[in-house]
């Protein structure tokens, strides 16, 4: 295969062979980081391994699943702290005052605040590994289906395995972002365009654009799926840049639209 696409002359990805080599999955987590082209490409080399014996079917040999266990653990740790410390104080004023407003008295205000402090750290403790894999399916459906759409070769396991190994850079980030939350008491912590704009209050639809889709762990993701997407779908990085960031700004406009959108306690 050349390493020009014929008709554009743009630079695309070689095509991977199947191999039986032992899976790394911790080495591949390390390496999404370190060196995510060439992690991506041993990754993809595992998607679909002949079975021994029977060359007609295909085992998944990615371990997708170990990067998503890490990343919900990761955000169960990190709720355990922020939702009694952070979270619920900064929510306790816009309960009172939301019962206040409906005509209750403060006692009542204190009685719905004391009931969602009671249910607000199981529920996230909860939540965290639900979300977790309902956002690994849903984000690999949808870029496996604009792939395939735009002529990618590859299948579902693909877009799973790079999706499942890309979630690592946004547990790096909940963990550079927690100590920041700590010494601050707050869940806004500012790591891209929203610095410089401090006229901005976080109930203002650009800032929750901004805040979660051009925070700096937020673009390091998307160039790490770039890549990946890449590899598996076996596209141009330019192809696969022009998907991934269009469908991210669409995402990151439409949660910016929705009130309360944008927040999540996982960072």
């Amino acid at each position: 295969m050349s390493e020009r696409e014929r008709d554009g002359g743009s630079p695309v990805v070689p095509e991977f062979t199947p191999t039986n080599n032992r899976p790394n999955p911790w080495g591949w987590m390390a390496g999404v980081v370190m060196d995510p082209g060439n992690t991506f490409t041993q990754i993809a080399a595992n998607v679909a391994v002949e079975e021994r014996g029977n060359p007609d079917k295909t085992r998944d040999h990615t371990r997708w699943w170990l990067p998503v266990i890490v990343t919900a653990i990761i955000a169960i740790v990190v709720s355990l702290y922020i939702v009694p410390n952070i979270v619920m104080p900064m929510q306790a004023e816009a309960i009172r005052a939301s019962i206040v407003d409906r005509g209750g008295s403060p006692e009542d205000a204190e009685m719905a605040l004391s009931m969602a402090s009671k249910f607000a750290l199981p529920s996230a403790v909860i939540g965290a590994p639900i979300q977790t894999f309902v956002m690994l399916f849903a984000v690999a459906g949808v870029f496996h289906l604009l792939f395939r759409m735009v002529g990618g070769k590859g299948s579902f396991r693909n877009a799973r395995a790079v999706v499942g190994y890309g979630m690592i850079i946004g547990t790096i980030g909940s963990l550079v972002k927690l100590p920041i939350m700590i010494s601050k008491e707050t869940m806004f912590v500012e790591l891209g365009p929203t610095i410089f704009l401090p006229q901005l209050e976080p109930s203002d639809k650009l800032y929750k654009f901004l805040f979660t889709g051009l925070d700096l762990f937020s673009i390091w993701w998307l160039v790490i799926l770039i890549i990946g997407l890449a590899v598996g779908y076996r596209v141009s990085k330019g192809k696969a840049a022009t998907v991934v960031v269009l469908a991210w700004l669409a995402v990151s406009a439409l949660i910016a639209m929705i009130p309360g959108g944008g927040f999540g306690v996982s960072g």
